[in-house]
């Protein structure tokens, strides 16, 4: 199911692994899918702590005095230009990242939707069993990792064993999890912070696009 419907590097195999780091600049020395996990604002600062090895091969905008860094595509409010494509695709440890995405959606009544991640060479299945601390979960069509859930906004975060996909949050809460689906054929690792997301909570989870961050 494509997301617009929610709601309604490579070496050669015959290397041997100790030259795997040297045929490829793109080889990354830490996983970016596995900071992206937890769905946390430090992914932003571990993308940062990679900028000179990421740089070399995606276009990465930062804020050195904030110590983060992240992945702009040319527009996140349309699907079409929610990607900044890879070329060649980033090595994450043995996982193949071939874009990064990153889409705005304002569903009015139903909230504000902000998703951001990966997309992956890979099945789905390989990507769960490279990311076991995920604790995946079936959700209809999609597995979840730790959902979490405010109430309001001067609620913390709270664990949401009742998440489902496809169901709004209620008036006045925010949820956030990871989702792991495939789209089109594509597979996608996606963070999502969705439902009564102001200004306080943006600035929070998604430092990246808060007002005041710079290049």
């Amino acid at each position: 199911m494509d997301m617009r419907r929610l709601l309604t590097l490579s070496c050669s195999k015959a290397l041997l692994p100790l030259f795997l780091g040297l045929c490829s600049a793109n080889a990354l020395a830490s996983s970016l899918s596995e900071s992206l996990v937890s769905c946390e604002p430090s992914f932003f600062k571990q993308l940062y702590s990679q900028r000179a090895d990421l740089g070399k091969t995606v276009k990465l905008t930062r804020n050195d005095q904030r110590g983060l860094a992240w992945l702009p595509v040319p527009d996140r409010r349309d699907f079409d230009t929610a990607f900044q494509h890879f070329s060649p695709a980033v090595d994450d440890q043995g996982l193949r990242l071939t874009s990064y995405y990153d889409r705005v959606m304002d569903l009015g009544e139903q909230g504000t939707y902000y998703f951001w991640g990966f997309e992956i060479d890979a099945t789905r299945e390989q990507v769960m069993a490279k990311l076991p601390r995920a604790q995946w979960q079936e959700a209809g069509e999609y597995f979840i990792s730790r959902p979490k859930i405010k109430a309001d906004a001067n609620s913390p975060w709270q664990d949401n064993p009742a998440a489902a996909s496809g169901i709004a949050p209620a008036a006045g809460s925010a949820e956030k999890l990871l989702m792991l689906s495939v789209e089109d054929g594509k597979t996608r690792l996606l963070c999502s912070l969705q439902g009564s997301v102001d200004e306080r909570l943006l600035q929070q989870e998604r430092p990246d696009i808060a007002q005041g961050a710079t290049r």
